[in-house]
């Protein structure tokens, strides 16, 4: 009895004994392991992945590919799709050459600057105006939304099912709205009339919408300045050339014989009809020096004759005059064809190669910097004017003072007395 008591207690002796020393060690890994766990989360090496290159691609692309990888397997939460992760690869790519003007730019928003370049697109007809309620339309005249029932001050909710909201903006709503010529698309409108408002849906089949990129009128009927010619130009686009002919034409047919070409605010467009709008004013002179990485250059001259003539020309000007508009102004001046009148322009002459990419966006690549014909460089510096104006001043009575000093001078006097 004595015997098997004392064999008992030994037992729970070794018992407790062995149990100390599993809970020790359970103690020590919990320890050692809770110790680790930062260092071996916030320093972990990334996983080996296969890497897809050819042995033809002329860079490593390792990194790349690790990150991509790393992505696709940690990252919480909705994943884009493979395209949006491929153009973001590529705007970064961009961005990197550290330029504004080198962009990545993807496809509906390439779309919508090629219809802007070219001067017409699918759409319905309407102008937008910003109200804290939203977005107000405003139909053209005879386009398809006025055609269908649209009236100014309708205030747009939806186009198709996509609902339109504050925060968009104007881009955004024009990538909506604009399509293929002759597909149709649902506005829905909300409309205030005597009884309240009103939801109204209309169905519009687009059309195709031109959009001039210049106006141009009889500045005003005082005698002194009934014949002055004003020609308002926003952009450069591929119908220009043929508007500036339209528009000294028209207003030379109106008894116009000076003109004033305001490119205030006009930040560019197409290089090809900036050299031809120059070219209406000019003769053979040289119109602008391209000049590449390497130090070559491409010279652009002028054709023989004049077709705008000799009439005297000022140039409005201002901080938002830029690119395509600084080589028409940089032009102008340095041949003494004009004077500009205004603030000093923008300073944007570089020049950008687009190329289309194979899912309809594009790259656009600053290829080179434009210079004026007396080697004048544009890009950082721009264009100071002939006659300076204050900020908020506004320059017409100085232009139409500098329109009568030129008129006063050879050739236009000797003009004047036939």
């Amino acid at each position: 009895m004595w015997y098997n008591a004392q064999l008992l207690m030994k037992n729970r002796f070794a018992f407790f004994r062995h149990l100390a020393g599993y809970v020790g060690l359970a103690l020590l890994c919990l320890g050692l392991g809770y110790a680790s766990y930062p260092w071996l989360n916030e320093m972990r090496l990334p996983e080996p992945v296969e890497t897809p290159i050819s042995p033809a691609d002329p860079v490593d692309m390792q990194v790349f590919w690790e990150a991509w990888h790393i992505l696709e397997k940690d990252y919480y939460g909705d994943k884009p799709v493979l395209a949006k992760r491929v153009q973001g690869a590529v705007r970064g790519l961009a961005t990197a050459f550290g330029d504004p003007y080198t962009q990545f730019v993807e496809p509906q928003q390439s779309a919508l600057g090629e219809a802007q370049r070219a001067g017409s697109f699918g759409g319905i007809g309407v102008t937008y105006e910003w109200t804290e309620a939203g977005y107000l339309l405003r139909p053209m005249g005879g386009q398809p939304a006025a055609l269908a029932g649209l009236l100014s001050g309708d205030l747009l909710l939806r186009i198709d099912d996509h609902p339109v909201t504050p925060a968009m903006t104007e881009d955004d709503i024009k990538l909506l709205e604009q399509g293929e010529v002759d597909s149709e698309v649902v506005v829905s409108v909300q409309r205030n009339g005597a009884n309240g408002a009103d939801e109204i849906n209309l169905r519009i089949v687009r059309a195709r919408i031109e959009t001039p990129s210049m106006e141009w009128r009889l500045l005003n009927e005082e005698p002194a300045t009934a014949s002055v010619g004003y020609i308002k130009q926003t952009s450069f686009t591929e119908r220009s050339t043929d508007e500036m002919r339209l528009a000294l034409t028209e207003l030379s047919a109106a008894g116009a014989d000076r003109f004033i070409l305001d490119l205030r605010g006009n930040s560019g467009g197409l290089v090809e009809p900036a050299i031809a709008i120059a070219d209406l004013w000019l003769d053979t002179e040289l119109l602008l020096i391209e000049r590449f990485a390497d130090g070559g250059e491409k010279q652009f001259e002028g054709q023989p004759g004049r077709e705008a003539g000799d009439a005297p020309l000022t140039i409005l000007v201002d901080g938002g005059t830029a690119s395509a508009s600084e080589i028409v102004a940089g032009a102008l001046q340095d041949h003494g064809r004009a004077r500009l009148v205004g603030e000093p322009t923008f300073g944007k002459g570089s020049v950008q190669l687009v190329y289309p990419l194979s899912d309809n966006s594009t790259l656009h690549v600053t290829h080179a910097q434009w210079y004026t014909p007396n080697r004048r460089q544009i890009s950082g510096q721009g264009l100071t004017p002939d006659v300076q104006t204050e900020p908020g001043v506004d320059p017409l009575p100085l232009t139409l003072q500098t329109l009568a000093e030129l008129a006063a001078q050879p050739p236009y006097a000797v003009a004047e007395g036939d």
